[in-house]
This record gives structure tokens, C-alpha cells and sequence, in this order.
């Protein structure tokens, strides 16, 4: 009997002192998956640019939480019911717990308001970083080469 308490309470320290361990990751998995899925999105705004040769916009909306892509169409076209569905737009709203930053463009630094990123038809972009931010204080760039238009995703110099 003895024995079985002594296993016992080695499990259960050893659960004790583990945990902590991976409930950290676990807490930033919502944070990797939204810069993934931002990424992805700005990927697919690239691809959508180059391959159909329209200019595609993507605006982080700081106030509301979310990324809308659309195509380069004219002024005034906004949201009009007989602008086609893929002229009007995709909208990503960042999950609970994640939120817009900062966005830098050149000497342009944004915390509120909209920013942009245009993809251009030749595959380029107008470029820029997006910081996003977990609840944790974790924060993840994305980045936007202005000349490949490349998306790629690193640790913020922020944190």
C-alpha cells in the first residue's frame, strides 16, 4: 500500500511540473493560427492580383479587428449590390484574444484607423508590416516585401 501512495505522489508531482509547460504553447495557438490565416489570406490576394491582373487591396480595419480584400474597382463601387461578390471583397475578423497592433509603412506607422496593402498585377506590393498581438503579450509580424510582394511571418521586435 505504501508503494501505490509513493507511485501516486510521483505522477502527481510530475503532472505538476509539466503542466505549466504545455499550457504556455497552447496559449499562443490562437496567435500563430490568426498570423497564419492573415498570411495566407494576403498569399491569396497576390496570387488573385498577378493571376487575373487586377490590383487587389487588403485594409486592416484597427477599429473593428478584421482584413477585407478587395479588387482594385472603380470609386464609388464599394458595396453595390450588382458589383459581383469577389469585387466587393473577403473579410477575415481576427479571433477573440488576437487584435491589430501596429502597421508600419515606410515612415508610416498606424495604431488605429485603416491601413492598406495594395498587390499589384505584376506580382509586386506597396509593402508594409502588420503586428498582431496576443492577450498574452505575444506579438507576431507579418511582413510584405513592396517588391516581390513575399508574405512572410517572425517574432515582433515589439514584444
Amino acid at each position: 500500500m505504501i508503494e501505490l501512495l509513493v507511485v501516486l505522489v510521483l505522477i502527481s508531482l510530475i503532472t505538476a511540473l509539466t503542466a505549466p509547460r504545455l499550457a504556455g504553447p497552447l496559449g499562443n495557438l490562437q496567435l500563430k493560427t490568426a498570423a497564419k490565416k492573415i498570411a495566407a489570406s494576403l498569399r491569396y490576394a497576390r496570387s488573385l492580383a498577378a493571376g487575373e491582373k487586377i490590383n487587389r487591396v487588403c485594409v486592416f480595419d484597427f477599429e473593428n479587428q478584421k482584413l477585407t480584400i478587395n479588387a482594385d474597382a472603380e470609386p464609388g463601387a464599394g458595396e453595390a449590390a450588382d458589383v459581383p461578390k469577389e469585387v466587393r471583397g473577403t473579410t477575415y475578423v481576427l479571433p477573440k484574444g488576437v487584435s491589430l497592433k501596429q502597421a508600419v509603412a515606410g515612415d508610416t506607422v498606424v495604431d488605429s484607423g485603416l491601413f492598406q496593402v495594395v498587390f499589384f498585377a505584376n506580382g509586386g506590393s506597396s509593402g508594409g508590416d502588420i503586428v498582431i498581438s496576443g492577450d498574452n503579450g505575444r506579438a507576431l509580424l507579418i511582413h510584405i516585401d513592396f517588391i516581390t510582394g513575399m508574405v512572410e511571418i517572425a517574432k515582433s521586435k515589439l514584444e
